[in-house]
């Protein structure tokens, strides 16, 4: 059974891409659009990753990594921030997250990060 990756960004573009090429790669992604929709989608069904934007409209990540703590294991699911803000590391500690990446990002550069987290497909 092919690992799912959930896609969290308010930016279209980016989770249609984002989709389309981690599912050529093998993987099970959702894509949604804020972080309300991403909790949403976490009661709904087992997601091994967590692909997180920081800045997003209706639940931004900062809340959506706040809120996931209540929904029983979730708070286990990797996250992997991505943000167009450099130097957040310090922040993201605070919020339990080791790994981030900043946005423009090649999609080879999320794959590794990806595999690395959760291994292949």
């Amino acid at each position: 059974m092919p690992k799912t990756i959930l896609i969290v960004d308010d930016e279209d573009v980016v989770v249609d891409i984002s989709r389309r090429r981690l599912t050529q790669e093998g993987y099970e992604v959702r894509g949604v659009h804020d972080g309300e929709s991403a909790l949403q989608a976490l009661r709904e069904g087992v997601v091994d990753l967590i692909a997180l934007d920081v800045e997003m409209p209706v639940m931004n990540g900062y809340t959506f990594l706040a809120e996931r703590k209540k929904i029983p294991g979730a708070e286990n699911v990797p996250v992997i921030v991505l943000t167009a803000y450099p130097n957040m590391q310090p922040i993201l500690k605070r919020q339990g997250i080791d790994m981030y990446l900043t946005k423009p990002l090649p999609f080879r550069d999320l794959l590794a990060s990806i595999k690395k987290v959760i291994g292949e497909p």
